[in-house]
């Protein structure tokens, strides 16, 4: 995706956007060009218009939309307390994603929380070399987005997502919308005798974030979330020795298969257990009628942490 422009707007404070973002490809609810709007407290926004180059779909999408202003800033007043502080904080980023066929979606960001708080569906609209500002002309440019595409030296994708594309062509562009099912589940961690489980953080693949530690671990309810992308925990043996795990990766068609097994009507466990010697994970989502292993995903384990 290739920014032209757009603005996100609040009562005391607009910030634009333009073509020096140049072009984005970091992944659904990854950050990507930063910009920094100063520490001056400003009101929550109410607006956001956005228009941008597809270099897949070779299209321009346009559109502005009316944001929740009141979830925006009760968002901000409740905050979280930080894990690494053990303080109250709150969001600071907003984050824009852009998908094929002109979704939108925003996230507010802070240290390992990330919430979506709006989803919009822009227009495709025609814009003429001769109507674009002078900084944009490089985007009309006879095959400009071919080669930002294809041309390894561009480092629009890594060799990796590269290969993928090769392989198994660009994602469909439904998945997006996919992405943001949700279901009622909650993490469920099972140690060996003695083991204390500290904490839990998450991505889902619809670019939300999470971390359960203190009180919300000990408070742990099934949530309606979006399904797990990347999850992640660390616990101590009956000897207080520490230990972590990192999935990495869960196979993004198995487990939307088995989470559309179990359905969005009933509670879900995501079971993580960790075998008597604390040196394997196995997975399984679980529901009151059914337990269907997870095989798929890729797991590191650390057996002690200093």
């Amino acid at each position: 995706m290739e920014v032209y422009s757009g603005a996100i707007v609040s009562k005391d404070y607009s910030f634009a956007f333009d073509s020096i973002w140049g072009t984005q490809n970091t992944g659904w609810g990854n950050g990507g060009g930063t910009m920094s709007v100063g520490a001056r407290e400003k009101a929550a926004p109410y607006q956001l218009e956005f228009t941008w180059y597809s270099l897949v779909e070779k299209k321009f999408y346009t559109g502005k939309w009316a944001l929740d202003k009141e979830r925006i800033e009760h968002l901000f007043d409740q905050g979280f307390i930080d894990q690494d502080t053990h303080k109250k904080d709150t969001y600071s980023v907003f984050k824009v994603g852009l998908a094929p066929k002109g979704r939108v979606v925003l996230w507010l960001s802070g240290p390992g929380n990330q919430k979506e708080v709006g989803a919009f569906s822009a227009q495709s609209v025609i814009i003429k070399p001769e109507d674009a500002y002078s900084n944009a002309q490089y985007m009309f440019k006879d095959g400009y987005a071919e080669r930002m595409l294809n041309d390894p030296a561009y480092k629009t994708f890594t060799p990796a997502i590269r290969e993928k594309i090769r392989a198994q062509g660009y994602p469909a562009a439904e998945v997006y919308d996919t992405y943001r099912e949700k279901y009622v589940w909650k993490p469920v961690v099972v140690l060996p005798d003695g083991g204390h489980w500290m904490d839990f953080g998450m991505h889902t693949f619809n670019g939300e974030q999470e971390s359960l530690f203190g009180d919300s671990l000990l408070n742990n309810q099934y949530e309606k979330r979006a399904i797990p992308k990347f999850t992640a925990f660390y616990w101590q043996d009956a000897a207080a020795n520490r230990y972590g795990v990192w999935i990495d990766a869960y196979d993004e068609q198995e487990m939307f298969e088995i989470f559309q097994k179990l359905g969005q009507e009933t509670n879900i466990d995501l079971i993580m257990k960790v075998n008597s010697d604390n040196t394997r994970l196995s997975l399984a989502l679980k529901s009151a009628d059914q337990q269907l292993p997870i095989t798929k995903a890729t797991i590191r384990l650390s057996r002690k942490i200093e």
